[in-house]
């Protein structure tokens, strides 16, 4: 079997309401681009050439099967590697012209200069949308996941960078208030560290009162959109959760049962986002490979969500591995499929998966020490540390 159309343009033709975004600095893919056409089989050079040239199409944008972009911390700290001969100079003019700034704030300002470029490359996605499409996420401090204001001051400072910038902030009690603030001076956003069904519908219900107090007070939201993030990888790899289900005689090991975990958080936070009028779209990352299937790998955390109505965003590597492994597979709708009873009920008896499954699993006090949130956020703060790092070389 062969297709004229990639694996992502076959995915995204299933449904409008799936959209496909990028998940890296959109200046980076022309080199990573280049990079992973070198490293293809000759034979197979022109074809996913013509591929990737659809996916973002550089000299048409609004084209391109792309829809949006998600960065962060770490995502943005690659960006030097990717591009040095372009990013070192930025870094230098910053250091001339603020000398006396300290080393965060150069790296601040190195992180919203590269914001800024970046997001110029779907601007025409997002007037030829009518403000739909193009949106670029920019993440506040990860640093700051406790503290609301400083949130808040850094996201206004984000979205001031471009009009189709969305700021994404924690799904910690904290952040999620700072989206409701956002959302009120008609700020698009993106919730992270997200990871559970009750961060999940804590984010809806904050952009919804936040939307109405806007809405009150004559907010324009004509260029406004929110999403809300499902780390699906960084939820089943928690050893929180392989400890947990060790216990009860639960076998994670098996990537199928393991899978299904974070599709059945996904699944059931789509039917309560449906069923409640939520404005908000969720959005799906970390996409991990698994299992594998009549000899043949497969990445269910992508495929049983096609049709849905979703954004998934898909790192290099990711968009690389399901362009290979779907070369020549079919893929068909999934909208509305359940997670089979037979491995619901294994998982169930697991308590890290009924707090991230079930709506009242976690207050919101409850959010920021979820494991993967600790590990997630200790990660980001990481990454913003090695931006720094990098700047104080340069």
């Amino acid at each position: 079997m062969s297709f004229d159309k990639s694996p992502l343009e076959r995915l995204q033709a299933i449904s409008d309401d799936f959209e496909v975004w990028w998940d890296a600095s959109p200046l980076v893919y022309s080199a990573w681009k280049e990079k992973f056409l070198s490293e293809l089989p000759a034979e197979k050079r022109e074809k996913f050439a013509g591929w990737l040239e659809k996916l973002y199409n550089e000299k048409k944008p609004e084209d391109s099967v792309i829809r949006g972009v998600t960065t962060n911390p770490r995502l943005t700290r690659e960006t030097l590697d990717w591009i040095p001969e372009t990013c070192k100079p930025w870094i230098k003019e910053i250091k001339e012209k603020h000398p006396g700034a300290s080393l965060e704030e150069q790296a601040w300002m190195t992180y919203t200069k590269i914001t800024a470029e970046g997001v110029k490359k779907y601007m025409p996605i997002f007037e030829h949308s009518n403000y739909k499409y193009g949106y670029v996420s920019a993440q506040v401090d990860p640093r700051l996941i406790t503290d609301t204001r400083e949130m808040l001051r850094q996201g206004i400072g984000l979205k001031a960078l471009s009009p189709n910038i969305m700021v994404k902030s924690p799904a910690t009690k904290q952040g999620v208030y700072n989206i409701m603030l956002l959302t009120a001076l008609g700020i698009s956003t993106n919730a992270t560290v997200c990871f559970t069904v009750p961060q999940i519908l804590a984010v809806a219900e904050a952009v919804r009162v936040g939307k109405e107090i806007g809405q009150a007070n004559g907010v324009d939201y004509t260029q406004w959109r929110s999403v809300i993030t499902m780390m699906l990888g960084r939820f089943e790899e928690a050893k929180e959760f392989k400890e947990q289900a060790a216990a009860v005689g639960v076998d994670l090991d098996d990537l199928a049962v393991r899978h299904w975990a974070g599709l059945a958080v996904c699944k059931k936070a789509l039917k309560i986002l449906a069923q409640k009028g939520y404005e908000s779209k969720l959005l799906l990352c970390s996409a991990r490979p698994g299992p594998t299937v009549d000899n043949k790998v497969k990445v269910w955390h992508i495929e049983k969500m096609a049709g849905e109505p979703i954004v998934y965003t898909m790192n290099p590597d990711m968009i690389a591995d399901f362009l290979k492994l779907y070369e020549n597979e079919p893929l068909e709708s999934h909208k509305g499929e359940d997670i089979p009873d037979d491995i619901l009920a294994q998982l169930i008896k697991v308590p890290y998966f009924r707090q991230g499954y079930y709506a009242y699993g976690l207050s919101a006090d409850e959010f920021v020490n979820y494991p993967p949130a600790v590990t997630t956020a200790k990660g980001f703060a990481g990454d913003m540390r090695l931006l720094e790092e990098f700047v104080e070389k340069v």
